[in-house]
């Protein structure tokens, strides 16, 4: 059976190059290949689910837009995607696209179109489940609820058109980079793999296997002690937050929660050693 291409054009509020899109378009067509262009998968996903069926039956597809790490997780947590089903990934502008377009048959039928009508602007947050460690500070975070606990403990994106436009704060606070706001400019908020530098060897068993065990655990014992968010990253998402704010009962909201008892800095860098308690709790409040 031959692949399935799609292609998306992410036209709402574009992320990708109408230019690159065009051209990727004109090149199928012009060895003959078919092909299903969604105008923006992020919208039609939530919008208009039922218009990607094609997408989630494929039994091998390939699927042209932003991040592949971003698209990806888009459609598996969808929940609609058959598990068993192949489905390959490429950024629009993919420097081995002339390679993967290569091994494609021709002559397998005329462009479709997934149209997107909807005037809602599909700014909402994705998670990448292969790094969420659950520690819920994208929950916590949160004003607006977009964000909610299963039974089981997972955290989900529950309420994604109660996002605020533009803002990516919960997306800063995530020490695991796991939420994604696949429409964002700057990587790895957008799903693209960054610097590494925050998630830089997190996988215990590796370090041990390739370093000295003691060193590898004496590292991590001292890590623990300090907060894995970098300062100006918190500061940013706070300042984004407080800008999503435009009512005074919000406002009040992000002021209260900046208060504590004591002078510990629990709402920036909680402390290890920190006595005060969390309201009639024996908990913490770092």
């Amino acid at each position: 059976m031959s692949k399935q291409i799609f292609i998306c054009g992410c036209e709402k509020d574009g992320k990708i190059e109408k230019e690159s899109v065009q051209k990727l378009r004109s090149t199928l067509e012009e060895k003959n290949i078919g092909y299903t262009y969604i105008e923006d998968m992020c919208g039609t996903i939530l919008k208009n689910p039922d218009d990607l069926e094609s997408l989630y039956t494929a039994e091998d597809a390939i699927v042209f837009g932003c991040q592949a790490r971003a698209m990806q997780h888009l459609v598996d947590n969808s929940g609609k995607k058959i598990e068993k089903n192949v489905t390959e990934y490429h950024h629009v502008e993919d420097e081995n696209q002339e390679e993967v377009i290569s091994q494609l048959e021709s002559n397998t039928g005329e462009p479709l179109k997934i149209k997107y009508t909807d005037s809602w602007k599909p700014w909402y947050p994705v998670i990448d489940y292969e790094r969420c460690n659950g520690c819920r500070k994208c929950l916590n975070f949160c004003l607006f609820s977009v964000y909610s606990v299963e039974d089981d403990g997972t955290v989900v994106v529950s309420a994604s058109a109660n996002c605020k436009d533009m803002c990516p704060a919960c997306a800063r606070v995530c020490p695991q980079n796991a939420i994604i706001f696949p429409k964002h400019a700057e990587s790895p908020i957008d799903g693209g793999e960054g610097d590494g530098t925050e998630n830089e060897k997190t996988d215990i068993l590796e370090q041990i296997q390739n370093e000295d065990v003691y060193s590898v655990l004496s590292a991590r014992r001292k890590n623990f002690q300090v907060s894995l968010l970098k300062n100006d990253q918190f500061k940013m998402a706070e300042e984004e937050r407080r800008a999503c704010c435009s009512g005074p009962d919000k406002k009040e909201e992000v002021k209260e929660e900046e208060k504590c008892d004591c002078d510990c800095n629990c709402k920036e860098e909680p402390e290890s050693k920190c006595d005060c308690k969390d309201g009639d709790s024996n908990s913490s409040c770092c």
